[in-house]
């Protein structure tokens, strides 16, 4: 029983200080002081080191001997890593809902159509953040028709990594109306049952998104080239 509290401990610190990475009230580069957070929190050091080594693995925070814990600086190579992966993800998903035939096409559509309702609430306010989350929660709502829980526990890691930078340079970001346009677009291509259309078009929507944060990729960045 005390293991299990201790690890819901951990994740419930885990969660507040992903948040405040994703936000950025922990700026890139801000040291963490493991028996700072304890004290603050009012808890033991050992679920505050658990908490940290969560969001070290998910590369929201860097260790580094004898610096400590820090948060993540992401570089242009690291945005056109993350836009890679979420390209690799995305584009399986949206290749297995493509293969289970209209039905499953049509619930997937659904289910992003609602998403993008948000999406235009957002828009609508003209909140950077609050669109930011709603485009987040388009593309995992697609990973997540998939129906493949892996998928999207993987895709959860690269989403927090994506607001964290979308957020650090939202001046950066394409109009409103644009990002709406830009995912009717995604809808129309997964309600084709076209997979090759299907995946280009996510590629090349996730290729400018990268390009509107970092500019084209330096040859050599990453994995050498642009998600395609």
């Amino acid at each position: 029983m005390k293991l299990l509290e201790r690890r819901s401990t951990s994740d419930h610190i885990s969660d507040e200080l992903r948040q405040m990475i994703i936000e950025g009230t922990l700026g890139p580069g801000e040291q963490l002081a493991e028996a700072r957070i304890a004290e603050q929190l009012g808890v033991s050091r050992a679920p505050v080191r658990e908490a940290l080594q969560q969001l070290v693995q998910q590369k929201l925070l860097v260790a580094a001997r004898n610096k400590g814990v820090t948060v993540v600086s992401f570089t242009a190579s690291d945005i056109w890593e993350i836009y890679d992966a979420r390209c690799a993800i995305e584009s399986h998903a949206a290749v297995r809902i493509v293969e289970g035939g209209p039905g499953a096409r049509a619930r997937a559509v659904d289910r992003l159509g609602e998403v993008l309702g948000k999406l235009r609430v957002a828009v609508k306010r003209g909140d950077s953040r609050q669109i930011s989350a709603a485009d987040l929660d388009f593309h995992t709502t697609l990973v997540a028709a998939a129906g493949n829980s892996r998928l999207v526990d993987a895709y959860s890691i690269l989403s927090a990594q994506t607001l964290t930078c979308i957020n650090r340079l939202e001046l950066a970001l394409p109009s409103g109306d644009e990002v709406v346009d830009d995912h009717e677009l995604l809808i129309d291509a997964i309600a084709s049952g076209d997979k090759d259309a299907t995946v280009k078009a996510i590629n090349d929507h996730l290729t400018v998104a990268a390009s509107h944060l970092t500019g084209p990729p330096a040859s050599g960045t990453g994995n050498g080239r642009r998600p395609d």
